[in-house]
């Protein structure tokens, strides 16, 4: 873990990852980070499929073998304050469908997203199987899991795919219909299904043939534009009313990427290591000192 702001960092200890059967391996693994305001903790969620052997399997971030179907799971959480992991033993049964071969690799759908004091996944539709698109949380104040309200979507006439994301803190949903036509869902009151309001649509850029992904991240000052992160290349300022987009350039910017909201904190890191904490601020004194003698020169 690492603060930003003190460049305090602690390396946590990590509970090794086992199969509960000889022949599972570590199949794809999902990962959460937020503030637990009842602990008073900050937590990480660790959720590691199984697969069998023979279907493949990718460690780490995820690999082959996400396509099978009523995976074993094994979830745990791991708590800054008392530098333990805890075992959840109470799993529900759509965590088993969770997995679905290569839809979690692709923009970095395994992490989750904290909104609401909880984390929040998608558990992507199965036409097999007749099930839709399900938001599942996990709430990391108590550790435990549920399935939360979606809007009522549109039509359109057209399929679609939902993703989950965060805008001004609270939850979005961004609703892709056949990779033409994006509408952004957000819940204004935490839990309520009624409190789901559309806030756009985006649709119709010329220089963006498909919308492969896209997900809101902030407002700008006047309310009247929104950024946007689109098919991890981009990051678009959108006037939804006059239905402009006007790309910001990032000189020297990797050709994707993924981006996040960072919000400064002195929050100290329980217990931390303070070494690297302690270099960097000597490498920045020693930096200013340079600076002054420069300018006296």
């Amino acid at each position: 873990m690492y603060n930003l702001s003190t460049r305090e960092w602690k390396k946590c200890f990590v509970v090794e990852i086992k199969p509960p059967r000889r022949d599972l391996i570590t199949g794809y693994v999902y990962y959460g980070f937020g503030y637990d305001s009842v602990g008073d903790d900050y937590k990480v969620v660790r959720m590691a499929q199984f697969v069998r052997e023979d279907e493949g399997g990718g460690g780490g971030g995820g690999g082959g073998g996400g396509g099978s179907l009523g995976c074993e799971y094994e979830v745990r959480v791991y708590s800054l304050k008392n530098d333990k992991w805890k075992k959840i033993e109470d799993l529900p049964i759509c965590l088993k469908l969770l997995s679905k071969q290569f839809f979690h690799v692709l923009h970095r759908r395994g992490y989750g997203v904290f909104a609401g004091h909880a984390l929040h996944w998608i558990v992507p539709q199965r036409r097999q199987l007749g099930t839709r698109d399900c938001v599942l949380g996990f709430d990391i104040r108590n550790d435990k899991f549920f399935e939360l309200p979606q809007p009522n979507y549109e039509s359109k006439g057209m399929s679609f795919q939902v993703d989950v994301g965060v805008l001004e803190g609270n939850l979005c949903v961004m609703c892709n219909y056949e990779h033409v036509c994006v509408d952004v869902w957000v819940m204004r009151e935490y839990g309520m299904k009624e409190s789901w309001c559309k806030m756009f649509s985006v649709q119709g850029i010329k220089w963006i043939g498909a919308f492969m992904f896209l997900r809101p991240l902030i407002y700008s000052k006047d309310g009247g534009k929104v950024l946007l992160e689109v098919n991890d290349e981009k990051l678009v300022w959108y006037d939804w009313k006059n239905k402009h987009a006007k790309v910001v350039k990032i000189r020297g910017g990797p050709n994707s990427y993924g981006s996040e909201m960072y919000v400064e904190s002195l929050v100290r890191i329980n217990n931390g290591d303070r070494n690297g904490w302690k270099k960097q601020q000597e490498i920045d004194e020693e930096e200013e000192k340079r600076k002054a003698d420069r300018k006296k020169r």
